[in-house]
């Protein structure tokens, strides 16, 4: 669309943000209520990437299928008869309505409303009272598809048809992380919550550790006494921060008194390191050496953002008789304080950048560096790359 030098997407209004680092300002506060700002997020960040939907051993046998809403866009993941993953779309052709809520198991995709009837593979099969509508035929009517690709044991989709492979966008990640066997964990609880924030407040809470001695004093600092902080990109876009203990006792969320294995097979520095991995736009990726937390990030309009969080463990920690007892005790309630610490914190800020007189000041050079680099890539695709940056 046209802009003026004084539209909101004017490259002008960003000189600070894109200055090196030591010079750097953060993002001008009204790019986290804007609706027009948002949409174009939207458009050319999240209906661009690939976003984690959902788990496979979520939907393991043919016809399993969840119900997702993605940046406004209503999605049914399913298993088809030939096991292959699918993505579509949950609208039904005759007059929009939603085919299906929540999770469960089906032999073909029935709407609830005049039972249009597709196949898994979203093809119609049958549309009652149609014969009399002058060239209309089935095979035109198919349900759009998402492309829908797997690793890990993750299922992404990507609305963008001509974008690269997952594999060609997690680049080196993948064999950072082979050894983890990420597709034999399994997902042991789920937590769904809504949050008064503006989803980049929560990347950007996520990017940098500049908060956790004050906001995470009482459950993830305690966990790294003496811990060093390495930082590698890989060589596609994710971002991997890799933390080692010192003490071979880290866990995040756990108390160091835990009790569960680590993975079989893992190195002596992987024993001793959690791996953080950022993939733009939406995850976060938590990789300690006995299981794996993941956190999606789902903007619902400009100033909210459903946070969807997991926690995975091996089978044959699941099958130990402590594990309950473990879990229950430690590990979860860890993830509870966690997930309410960095929610109370990113509302703070949420409502602290709504205020007339909110100005927000500079970077940190040595501890928001990467929340500089998030701020240019969000920039970059709203509105637009700059040459040398």
């Amino acid at each position: 669309m046209p802009v003026g030098d004084n539209s909101i997407f004017s490259p002008d209004r960003y000189v600070a943000t894109r200055a090196p680092i030591e010079q750097a300002e953060p993002l001008p506060s009204d790019v986290y209520f804007s609706q027009d700002w948002y949409d174009r997020e939207v458009e050319t960040i999240f209906r661009k990437r690939w976003l984690v939907a959902t788990r496979e051993e979520e939907i393991p046998d043919p016809g399993d299928y969840v119900r997702l809403d993605i940046v406004g866009e209503p999605l049914v993941i399913l298993r088809d008869e030939e096991g292959h993953v699918r993505a579509l779309s949950a609208s039904c052709r005759h007059r929009g309505s939603e085919l299906m809520s929540g999770q469960g198991n089906c032999k073909k995709i029935v709407c609830p409303y005049h039972a249009w009837t597709y196949s898994l593979e979203g093809e119609l099969l049958s549309a009652p009272s149609m014969r009399e509508a002058v060239g209309f035929d089935k095979s035109d009517h198919a349900l759009p598809a998402v492309r829908a690709e797997t690793w890990g044991g993750f299922v992404f989709v990507n609305f963008d048809h001509d974008a690269d492979s997952l594999l060609e966008s997690l680049g080196g990640l993948v064999d950072r992380l082979a050894s983890y066997r990420l597709e034999e964990m399994k997902v042991t609880k789920k937590w769904v919550n809504r949050f008064n924030a503006n989803w980049k407040i929560w990347v950007e809470n996520s990017r940098e550790g500049y908060h956790v001695p004050t906001v995470h004093r009482g459950s993830l600092d305690t966990f790294y006494p003496g811990a060093r902080r390495n930082v590698f990109q890989a060589d596609g876009e994710p971002m991997v921060y890799a933390i080692n203990s010192s003490d071979n006792e880290n866990g995040l969320y756990v108390p160091r008194n835990h009790t569960l294995p680590f993975v079989d097979g893992l190195s002596a520095e992987d024993n001793e390191t959690t791996h953080f991995i950022i993939g733009y736009p939406h995850l976060l990726l938590n990789v300690p050496p006995d299981r794996i937390t993941f956190h999606q990030y789902f903007p619902d309009g400009p100033e909210w953002t459903r946070i969807v969080s997991w926690c995975c463990f091996p089978q044959s920690t699941i099958d130990l008789p402590e594990f309950e007892t473990e879990v229950e005790d430690k590990y979860y309630p860890s993830m509870d304080m966690f997930l309410a610490e960095d929610k109370g914190v990113c509302e703070l800020v949420h409502r602290g950048l709504r205020g007339r007189l909110a100005k927000v000041s500079r970077y940190s050079p040595t501890e928001e560096r990467t929340v500089h680099e998030f701020s240019n890539y969000v920039l970059d695709h709203v509105v637009g790359p700059v040459e040398g940056h």
